[in-house]
């Protein structure tokens, strides 16, 4: 009977790791899953348009040839 008790036990205490590791598994696939729809939406985004037309924009790393009235204001120049 000692040793039918000991293999029920390492049954149960098998089964009870198994039981564990796949629940762990298991949220850990969720939260990547979740993680990578994140990542894939926010690198889907659109980024903000420039308008190149617009007066003082300046698209070069030196900054404007000459400080304009324009380059001061904000919004669409009223």
């Amino acid at each position: 009977m000692d040793m039918t008790r000991r293999i029920i036990e390492a049954v149960a205490r098998a089964d009870l790791i198994l039981c564990f590791v796949g629940r762990v598994a298991f949220v850990v696939a969720l939260l990547s899953l979740a993680l990578l729809l994140v990542a894939l939406s926010v690198r889907g985004a659109d980024p903000d348009l420039i308008d190149y037309d617009k007066p003082g924009t300046d698209i070069t790393s030196e900054g404007p040839e000459g400080y304009t009235r324009a380059w001061f204001e904000w919004g669409d120049g009223d």
